[in-house]
């Protein structure tokens, strides 16, 4: 019997579709306005698995439907939920059947553009492991097209082995908790990464349906104090040469960059003097150039960093006697300077296009670069400020930009060595009750000033000896040296009521009281700290489920 032509006009003007899927997942019947919501008129539809479509709420709607349907247990019955996602209904044959409308279509693709503005990476990823929704960060990331990824593996973008890593995390993701980690990653396509991961759940009630991943790539993060440490390193040697110590930092730069030539040079006259070289191009210490026939006289033009990443197609560049000659396509210089005066230049090159563009970081860590490098040639009696400012840049890498605390990368390095030692320790992880209550109704602003009060009341709360890190948004980590649980115990509990007693003080002079919750371990000999902190974790949590505002052990 065919549908009354009020109800088709109905459907028409309401932008709805209706989809009834039979219980072997296949598309059975379908009406309404499918052309403009799922780009096929209704008869294309029939006999199509829902999988074809490459709708996120089409998808949703059938494993949202699926999980319902799991919870019926006598035969026949009959069964509707409606939510702000979507209507379901469950058939007397054991079909289902979800609606669809053009607002949830307009939704999904606000929400997809917003995703797409973000500069991290955001994927869902359903029970099966499979992709559902890719936004742009991700998609530029991996170099594989929203489309192309829809509904593949994860395993498809990761080698085996680092899938392998994941996959009990996907696991603990599917059973409802989230989860965070930082890890090293490789891709299928050759690279390796340091990744700073987070799984959201997605719940429907009690069943989880799939869940989001925020990806946060910290390679750089991580390169750029490796570099600050060697840096720092080199230039402390004593038992090294001003050569050795030159020709460290400029391989240390090369890899950090990924670039294949490094040079410092020696500016005469209208000669350019190579006089240290990183390089397996057969470029070599003592080897001369007429200055205008290198990148370099453009640089030293600029008087500041001067960098391409594809020269034959940077008009600066491109006519330029020096790619004429050397064809090096990608580079990045800066002067070097001696009393005031142009002593000479930095430069690093390479003869393929650099896939990614300069950061600014990179750029500063060109200059830093450079700096080390007019410090050592100078004087070697100047060696010893090098290291003063040197520290200090290591310093302000290792600590955290809004408190000024220690950050990750130092807490790690810090545990590693109490590990090291077998020193006895505990470590409390620390957040802050409701924060997102606060900046939802303060503002960010106000966030940040929470955040900068609470670390100098938990630092004024503190042993000798005793450190607080700043690991991400309102989360701290205490390390207490030489502390049982029950000592450790007492210390976080009078932060807990040093916190409690106080008040921030907003900038209009009005008070905002805030509460912590605090997980506690003790260090077991031979643990591995990632473990440690996994057992605070659990107690943070604890803590959180009993009311907030205490300190639960573990």
């Amino acid at each position: 019997m065919s549908q009354p032509q009020w109800w088709n006009e109905v459907l028409s003007l309401s932008q709805s579709v209706y989809l009834r899927i039979s219980s072997e997942r296949i598309i059975t019947d379908a009406v309404g306005d499918t052309r403009s919501l799922l780009g096929r008129h209704p008869e294309a539809l029939i006999g199509l698995s829902p999988g074809e479509l490459k709708d996120i709420r089409t998808q949703l709607g059938v494993a949202v439907s699926e999980c319902l349907a799991r919870r019926e247990v006598r035969p026949g019955a009959t069964w509707r939920f409606e939510d702000s996602a979507g209507s379901y209904y469950g058939l007397s044959d054991g079909s289902i059947v979800i609606k669809l409308t053009a607002s949830l279509q307009s939704n999904q693709g606000i929400l997809g553009r917003l995703a797409d503005q973000l500069p991290v990476m955001v994927a869902y990823i359903d029970r099966e492991g499979c992709f559902r929704f890719n936004n742009q960060a991700y998609v530029d990331f991996i170099g594989i097209s929203q489309e192309a990824l829809f509904g593949q593996p994860v395993s498809s973008v990761l080698d085996a082995e680092s899938y392998a890593k994941v996959w009990p995390r996907f696991q603990r993701a599917f059973s409802g908790q989230e989860v965070n980690y930082e890890d090293r990653i490789s891709l299928s396509d050759g690279r390796t990464c340091y990744f700073k991961v987070n799984y959201v759940p997605d719940f429907l009630e009690q069943d989880v349906l799939g869940f989001y991943a925020v990806i946060q790539d910290v390679t750089e993060d991580r390169a750029m104090i490796q570099l600050l440490r060697d840096i720092h390193s080199s230039v402390n040697r004593t038992d090294i040469s001003t050569s050795e110590i030159i020709d460290r930092l400029l391989r240390d730069a090369l890899d950090t960059l990924s670039l294949q030539i490094g040079l410092v040079s020696r500016i005469i006259d209208d000669q350019y003097i190579v006089k240290w070289a990183a390089s397996d191009d057969g470029i070599s210490p003592g080897d001369s150039f007429a200055l205008g026939d290198t990148y370099c006289r453009l640089m030293l033009d600029t008087q500041d960093v001067l960098y391409t990443t594809q020269a034959s197609q940077d008009a600066r560049i491109s006519g330029h006697p020096c790619y004429q000659q050397f064809g090096l396509e990608a580079y990045i210089g800066t002067p070097l300077r001696l009393n005031g005066e142009v002593w000479g230049t930095l430069n690093f090159s390479s003869p393929s296009p650099r896939q990614a563009p300069f950061t600014q970081v990179e750029v500063e860590l060109v200059r830093l670069i450079a700096d080390a490098v007019e410090r050592v040639i100078t004087n070697e009696a100047e060696i010893e400020q090098v290291r003063q400012e040197l520290d200090l840049m290591a310093d302000k890498a290792s600590r955290d930009y809004l408190t000024g605390l220690p950050n990750r990368a130092f807490l790690d390095q810090h545990l590693a060595t109490l590990i090291a030692r077998q020193e006895r320790f505990s470590l409390a992880v620390v957040d802050i009750d409701h924060f997102k209550r606060v900046n939802d109704t303060h503002g960010h602003d106000v966030g940040d000033i929470a955040i900068q009060w609470l670390s100098s009341r938990i630092s004024e709360c503190l042993r000798d000896g005793d450190i607080v890190a700043r690991t991400g948004g309102e989360e701290f980590v205490v390390v207490m040296r030489q502390a049982s649980l029950p000592a450790a115990e007492n210390v976080m509990e009078r932060v807990r009521q040093y916190i409690k007693a106080g008040a921030v003080t907003l900038q209009d002079d009005s008070e905002l009281s805030i509460t912590i919750s605090i997980g506690l371990s003790e260090y077991a000999q031979g643990e591995a700290f990632a473990e440690l902190f996994k057992r605070a974790d659990t107690a943070l949590y604890a803590a959180k489920r009993a009311g907030r505002d205490q300190v639960c052990t573990e």
